[in-house]
């Protein structure tokens, strides 16, 4: 954990590769890594700029020579190479690894053909007690296939290899019995990485049997290898999981928490969904191609579990932690400051997907993504802000 200055402790062998990607994000050209909106086809169309941040990679590198020219030169020579190095390990085989915003703590990890979901709630249900913004427990659940189709048919172009489930709430969990059944992607294995709540969630809710069971039922700790395989070989990506928190509001509290042993005899409303516990996740692509950490369904985490974890990209829920001392700087801290921190669910949770984007943008928090902004930019760090099923490539 860093001393309080803003400049936490990082190893030695992050540097370079942090480094790098943080000159990325300051313009620097010899990085030539770019984050962008949407396709590379679309940023170019639309006029958009990659991702600029506030640092460059001759900032983080300090490496400066006292003879003048000579010494400029030198430190140019080893960036360049480096950042050259650095093209190379991200580029993979050419594909990119990219990020699509699926509303509320919905996400699509996709890279060399592989599909990862992360919490893919689409229905976005009404859930308030009238005249209030709190969550009605006794409102009956109402999924929506339709415009689970609609989204899936228009964004989502192959079927997931994981699911990966933070919780059992129905903002993250109600429309997986359907993703997990539709006849497109029966063909299609799809295992859910889950807590035991959420497993028996799914069993209650009427998820087919082949489907609950391929679900993989985590407790925090594991780290599993796609393909699994001998540790000689080198996995497609792997997934490590990790306990975590639910968010807790200014009374300390959340909504719907408990635990299942056993799978409900009906799941019928909102409170039937029960929290079950959290969990976050990383995931790797390669052998360390990227690292991308999900701590996105909540905002809360325990910081001893993910201390000394280096993700290349957080992305981080940001709503709901006024009870959390210190939430995002001792994230930070413990990650040893990321360089690329992406905002989750921050949105309404109820605008339409369907809905022009202007209706969509005007559904996200944008004082919750300020705040993050200026609390990350204290470490280097730099916030994508992502938009409503757009994608951000990496």
């Amino acid at each position: 954990m860093g001393d309080g200055s803003g400049a936490p402790e990082v190893p030695g062998s992050e540097i370079g590769r942090r480094g790098l990607l943080r000159g990325a994000l300051g313009g620097t050209a010899a990085a030539g890594i770019g984050l962008t909106v949407g396709t590379a086809g679309q940023a170019q169309a639309a006029g958009q700029d990659t991702a600029t941040g506030t640092d460059g990679a001759t900032g983080t590198d300090g490496a400066t020579g006292a003879d003048g020219a000579a010494g400029a030169d030198g430190a140019a020579g080893a960036t360049e190479a480096g950042a050259a190095r650095e093209r190379a390990r991200r580029r993979g085989d050419g594909h990119p690894v990219s990020l699509r915003w699926l509303g509320v703590a919905g996400w699509e990890l996709a890279f060399e053909g592989h599909h990862i979901l992360v919490d893919p709630y689409l229905s976005r249900q009404e859930y308030r007690v009238p005249g209030t913004g709190a969550i009605d427990a006794d409102r009956p659940l109402e999924p929506m296939p339709d415009l689970v189709e609609h989204v899936v048919n228009g964004h989502l172009p192959a079927p997931p290899d994981l699911v990966l489930v933070t919780h059992g709430h129905f903002d993250h969990l109600l429309d997986v019995p359907h993703l997990l059944d539709r006849p497109a992607w029966q063909e299609h294995p799809i295992r859910t990485l889950c807590g035991e709540t959420s497993w028996h969630l799914l069993r209650g809710m009427g998820t087919s049997r082949a489907r609950t069971d391929g679900c993989v039922v985590l407790t925090g700790g594991e780290v599993l290898r796609f393909p699994a395989g001998p540790t000689a070989t080198t996995p497609a990506y792997t997934v490590e999981a990790f306990r975590s928190l639910h968010s807790q509001y200014g009374g300390h509290g959340f909504f719907a928490p408990g635990t299942l042993n056993d799978p409900p005899a009906q799941v019928r409303t909102l409170g039937d969904m029960r929290e079950g516990g959290t969990l976050a996740y990383q995931v790797t692509v390669g052998a360390d191609r990227l690292r991308v950490m999900f701590l996105s369904g909540t905002a809360n985490f325990v910081e001893r579990e993910v201390s000394g974890a280096r993700p290349d990209v957080l992305v981080l829920g940001v709503s709901g932690q006024t009870a959390v001392h210190r939430y995002v700087e001792r994230v930070m801290e413990a990650l040893g400051a990321p360089p690329v921190v992406v905002p989750s669910h921050h949105d309404d949770m109820l605008t339409s997907l369907r809905g022009p984007e202007p209706d969509l943008a005007a559904s996200v928090n944008k004082a919750a993504v300020e705040s993050l902004r200026t609390t990350v930019a204290a470490y280097g760090a730099r916030v994508l802000e992502p938009r409503h099923l757009r994608t951000l490539e990496l």
